[in-house]
Parts: structure tokens; C-alpha cells; sequence
């Protein structure tokens, strides 16, 4: 995405980056050559070639490129819709663990920020975590982390959908980028996690083992990948092949995860066999905004790889290839050289132009200077994440991850992006820590006794029953 500003003419027409000038230059240079070498023939010859300078031809191409045009911006807008709805209701799955995640006495106490009618209230120092504390807060570090590898995983996704899918080949500066998403995933994840994960990014490979350096088995540091060695991410001089076999895809694997997680805290409210978990009427909402998610990222899916149907672009381009052919019928060598040579390039970069401005617009998202910039809506969605945990009282969850450096390498645009999260468990042991949780995750064998008791007794109850039958 390009920031401009509009006070200033020159600093929007000086410009080469991002412009239709790196599309449309070897054109028009062939169009500049081809009318003049028309216009030297009328001269030479002293009669034109014929009289149709008032033609609707260039009408028609005219408004069948402005109609293309306008349906690429609609196209644009709807995928920028669903990209703002994508990241919402992430924030909002978010903010469901962090709410409804009821903890222990701490929590609810935090929560209310009063022990009683008329006490006073009750700060973060006051109340020790107790298990059920404990336990909430990693699982709000489980949803935090999956959510944002989903933000991760979308990101990666539009790149390989922008070029590798739809194209079949994607270059070695976007297999750079993907190997940099792999990256920051691994960070998220312990090393089992993120083989689970990774494969299934792998699998788009083609073969399936060329994508299988750089080597995760640790976490290093982000200078030692994009440094002196960042070599190691080409296997391939040119553009990488990718298999286009329908698989399933990582969004959609992260779906279930998420998912996942509301199930496995929800608290029966008759065993209360997780008091620390989430209410059983409250769960439907994670189904419901993780099906509005698999919506979002759908509609993404469908814009990127549906284009504007074939025959309307061969139509248009057809067209333009016909009306640039008969340039030399509308040549009047009395009108001289501006008229005929100047004019008629100028028209045919501005149609060139229109016809480039609506492939840009028909698909926002990928990694070219026009695309939608993902880099700083992760980020966003990184920070905010860490001010609702704030927000939540839970200090254990916010230190379960760590800010890390982001490599200007990778993102020079505005606006700039400085830093990512990372696990501290993954970061301070170099990836080698197989937990998640910073310092070790709380047992859960109290959990398993009490739903073995509360079994046992029911077993009592059904026995007694049938007894007295």
C-alpha cells in the first residue's frame, strides 16, 4: 500500500514506484515507434492512409475499460472489507477467551476489583493465583498465540494464493517472505507444533522436501537467518514451482485449533469439573465467530483466485490491440508531428494505464506496491492483543511472550512495523523447550480426580437406583 500526500503535484507525478509507468513503458514505446515510422510514411508519400480520426471504436474500448475498472474497485473494496472483518473478529475471539475465561479466586476478584459490598478495592498485589488462575491464564495464552498464527497464516496464505496457486510458480523474494512467515509462526510454537503446522505449508512445494531448509529444529536468531547466510532460503535460481493438487490449507486447519481451545475449557455446570473454564452458553460464540472467520477468509480465497471472466478481458484486450493497429488510418500529416505522433501515444498510455489500473484493483492482496499492506495490521493486532491481556489483570499471560526485533529487510513501508511477538519460552531456549507456557505449565491431574470421583458417584447413584426399581 502507498501513502501519498496531495498537497504537492510533483511528488505524485515524479514518482516510478507503483505507478502504471513499469507496465505500459515497453508499450508505448513500441506505439511511439510504430506512429511515427506511420506518420514518416505519410509524409514520405505526401497522402494519408485514410480519414477516421472521429471514430467510436475508441468510445467503445474507452467505456468497456472504465466498466472493467469500476468492477476491479469493487472487487478491491469488497477484499479490503474482508480483510477489516477477518482481523475484527479475530480481536474478538480474543477478547471472548479473555472475558468468559473465568479463573480462579484471583480473577474474579481482579474482575469486580471489590471482595466485598463496601471493601476497598482490590489491586493485582492483593490476591495470590491460586490453580484455576493459573490455569486460565494459559489458556489465554493458547488462544492469544493461535489467533495470531491465524494473522500469520492468512498473511502467508494471500501470498501463495496471489502467485503460487493461481500461477503455479511464486519467485524466490516471495519464498523469502513465506520462509520469514514460517518463521515467525515457529516462534509461536514449540518445535512438535510447528512440524504439525508446517507440513501442511509444505505440501504446496514441488517437490514436497525443496522447502525443507531452512531447518526449524531450533529457534535462531533473526540475523542469522536474513544474514550473511539468508543464501540458504534460494534452493532455486529463478522462480519456485508450487503444486496447485487441492489440499487442505492452514486457515482452515487453524480453525479447528481455535475451536479447539473454547471445547476443552468449556465447564459442565453440573460436574464443575473446570472451574477456571468457560461457561457452557457461552461457547456457541467462539463457533459462531470462527465460522464468520472461515467466511472472511472464503471470500478472500474467492476474490484472489477468481478473475474477471476470460472473455471480457479477451474482449477488451482485443480491442485495444485493434484500435492501436489502425493508428496509422487516423493520421492527417497536415495536423503535423504533436497531433499525430505525441497525441496518439499520450491516448495509448492513458487506455494502457486504465487496462493495468483494473488488473491492479481486481486483486488487493499479495506483496505488490498497490496490495493491501498485511504487515501492519498483524502488528496492530499484536499490540492490541497485549493491552487486553493488561486490560484482563492476567500478568502471567503477558509474559508468556516477548517482543522481538522485525528485520527491515523484510518491511521498509509505512506504516513501519519494529517489532513481533514471540513466545519467551521458545526464545529464551532457542526453540528447544517443548512447553509453551514461560517457566512450565500448571498440572491438571486434580482435574482428572475430581471427574473420576464425580464418575464413580454417579455410578453409585445409577446403582442405588436400579436397587430401589
Amino acid at each position: 500500500m502507498i501513502y501519498y500526500r496531495t498537497q504537492s503535484w510533483y511528488t505524485q507525478i515524479a514518482r516510478w514506484y507503483g505507478t502504471v509507468w513499469g507496465e505500459v513503458k515497453v508499450k508505448a514505446i513500441v506505439m511511439l515507434i510504430y506512429t511515427s515510422a506511420a506518420y514518416w510514411l505519410c509524409v514520405k508519400e505526401d497522402h494519408n492512409l485514410g480519414r477516421t480520426r472521429k471514430n467510436i471504436l475508441g468510445s467503445t474500448i474507452s467505456f468497456l475499460l472504465i466498466f472493467r475498472a469500476n468492477n476491479g474497485y469493487k472487487r478491491y473494496m469488497k477484499g479490503r472489507a474482508a480483510c477489516i472483518h477477518f482481523f475484527c473478529v479475530l480481536r474478538e475471539i480474543i477478547c471472548t477467551y479473555l472475558v468468559f475465561l473465568a479463573g480462579g479466586s484471583r480473577n474474579r476478584r481482579l474482575r469486580w476489583r471489590r471482595v466485598g459490598p463496601s471493601s476497598r478495592p482490590v489491586t493485582q498485589e492483593d490476591v495470590e493465583m491460586d490453580v484455576d488462575d493459573k490455569i486460565a491464564s494459559e489458556e489465554r495464552t493458547e488462544a492469544v498465540r493461535w489467533c495470531l498464527i491465524m494473522a500469520i497464516a492468512f498473511q502467508m496464505h494471500a501470498r501463495l494464493l496471489d502467485q503460487g496457486l493461481n500461477k503455479g510458480r511464486i519467485t524466490e523474494e516471495t519464498k523469502r517472505r513465506v520462509d520469514w512467515d514460517r518463521y515467525r509462526i515457529r516462534g509461536l510454537t514449540n518445535e512438535s507444533e510447528f512440524r504439525s503446522l508446517d507440513g501442511i505449508v509444505r505440501a504446496v512445494a514441488a517437490p514436497q522436501i525443496s522447502w525443507a531448509t531452512p531447518q526449524y529444529s531450533d529457534l535462531p536468531g533473526v540475523e542469522e537467518v536474513f544474514g550473511p547466510e539468508a543464501s540458504a532460503l534460494q534452493e532455486s535460481a529463478g522462480d519456485i514451482e508450487i503444486s496447485r493438487v487441492p489440499y487442505i490449507r492452514l486457515c482452515t486447519y487453524l480453525v479447528y485449533k481455535l475451536n479447539e481451545v473454547g471445547y476443552r475449557n468449556m465447564n459442565d455446570p453440573r460436574m464443575q469439573d473446570k472451574r477456571w473454564g468457560m461457561g457452557e452458553r457461552f461457547v456457541p460464540l467462539v463457533t459462531a465467530q470462527t465460522m464468520s472467520l472461515s467466511y472472511s477468509y472464503s471470500e478472500v480465497n474467492q476474490i484472489i483466485s477468481t478473475p474477471l471472466p476470460f472473455p471480457y478481458n479477451h474482449l477488451c484486450k482485443l480491442l485495444l490491440f485493434l484500435f492501436f493497429l489502425c493508428f496509422p488510418f487516423y493520421i492527417e500529416k497536415e495536423l503535423g508531428l504533436w497531433v499525430n505522433i505525441v497525441e496518439n501515444t499520450l491516448l495509448a498510455v492513458a487506455l494502457l494505464g486504465l487496462d493495468c489500473i483494473a488488473t491492479e484493483l481486481e486483486n488487493p492482496f499479495g506483496d505488490d506496491a498497490n496490495d493491501l499492506n498485511m504487515y501492519d495490521r498483524v502488528a496492530t493486532l499484536e499490540q492490541e492483543v497485549m493491552v487486553f491481556v493488561k486490560l484482563c489483570g492476567d500478568d502471567a499471560c503477558s509474559q508468556n511472550f516477548t517482543w522481538q526485533a522485525f528485520p527491515t529487510e523484510i518491511h521498509e513501508g509505512m506504516p513501519p512495523v519494529t517489532k513481533f511477538l514471540a513466545l519467551r519460552s521458545q526464545v529464551e531456549s532457542r526453540g528447544k523447550n517443548s512447553d509453551v507456557v514461560w517457566g512450565g505449565a500448571c498440572s491438571r491431574a486434580h482435574i482428572y480426580e475430581g471427574m473420576r470421583d464425580l464418575a464413580e458417584e454417579d455410578e453409585e447413584v445409577d446403582a442405588n437406583f436400579s436397587d430401589d426399581s
